[in-house]
């Protein structure tokens, strides 16, 4: 398929993307040191709203946050006994989105229950998984493992523009000089594709930049630069079409925590620079060069994508 085709093909995916759902991708949901024992919180996410809770052993839950008795929002209710329980008529349900529960001793009817995605907690944030069961693992940082970094995890603001086109920078190798005015450091050979990830490298004897796609909504990097490491990590959340949520997460090497101020400065730069340029931009069609064959790989990714659309109960 030639790179125009491929565009077009893409365009109409994208349209059709809230028929079909959205992408089957780990969604950060929160910061994980804001989920507190026996307090849900609410979410605005994958055009719907969920809400994410821990268990009594501590792990976090995450399910559709409409009762399915009438449409109450559950992240305004209460934990009681473990279990998750409506703020309207305490109808109440367990881990699983079973309805466990109703105060007036009524028979609970076999379809009382809510949506309950697959979650995890991993780099400081707290994450569901769009779909019955992943397909692939929760994200990572190439060149380290969780522990065995440290590392700051911040929110930022909702912005008009979807997770994927924002993670496009990540193999978009001209615009870090463009936009960002970096040093042109090289372009990877190719790009290794698996199942819901890509992955490049890029090595030379000053520096190293190993770069990590996951599902459509993260990109995560190791950048070795004078002989220092530092860990990046850029991540999204679908809040309706076009409009998104994100994360970030700065690390360094454990002893060195008081790097982590600059890798965060850095991070904010790159951020404030690309910001003004996805918030306005009107993503279509377009023409590509040789030099674009990266983004032009991860275009086609991103079309054969597989969705879900969550069920809004």
């Amino acid at each position: 398929m030639g790179v125009v085709s491929s565009l077009t093909s893409l365009a109409k995916e994208h349209r059709t993307a809230t028929a079909a759902g959205y992408h089957r991708c780990w969604y950060p949901v929160c910061l994980a040191r804001d989920l507190k024992a026996g307090t849900p919180i609410g979410r605005d996410m994958l055009g719907t709203r969920v809400v994410a809770y821990r268990d009594p052993s501590g792990n976090p839950v995450v399910q559709s946050a409409w009762c399915p008795h009438l449409g109450a929002d559950l992240s305004g209710g209460e934990i009681v006994d473990g279990r998750l329980r409506c703020p309207y008529h305490h109808w109440s349900f367990d881990r699983a989105g079973t309805c466990a529960h109703i105060p007036t001793g009524d028979t609970i009817p076999a379809a009382a229950r809510i949506f309950s995605y697959p979650a995890a907690e991993a780099w400081g944030l707290v994450w569901a998984f769009n779909g019955e069961q992943p397909d692939f693992g929760i994200p990572r940082i190439p060149g380290t493992e969780e522990g065995a970094i440290a590392l700051e995890t911040h929110e930022r603001a909702p912005a008009p523009f979807d997770t994927w086109i924002a993670v496009s920078n990540g193999v978009d190798f001209q615009h870090l000089r463009t936009l960002h005015g970096l040093p042109a450091l090289g372009l990877p050979e190719e790009l290794e594709v698996e199942t819901g990830a890509i992955e490049f490298r890029i090595e030379s004897l000053v520096h190293v930049q190993h770069g990590r796609i996951t599902g459509t909504n993260v990109f995560a990097q190791h950048l070795r630069i004078g002989g220092k490491d530092l860990f990046m990590l850029f991540c999204g959340a679908p809040v309706e079409p076009g409009r998104s949520r994100g994360h970030f997460v700065a690390g360094v090497p454990k002893g060195e925590e008081a790097r982590l101020p600059e890798v965060r400065a850095m991070m904010d730069r790159l951020n404030g620079e690309d910001l003004p340029v996805l918030s306005a931009i009107r993503f279509r069609r377009g023409l590509l060069t040789a030099s674009d064959r990266h983004l032009a790989r991860y275009f086609k990714y991103v079309e054969e994508f597989p969705c879900f659309l969550p069920p809004d109960r």
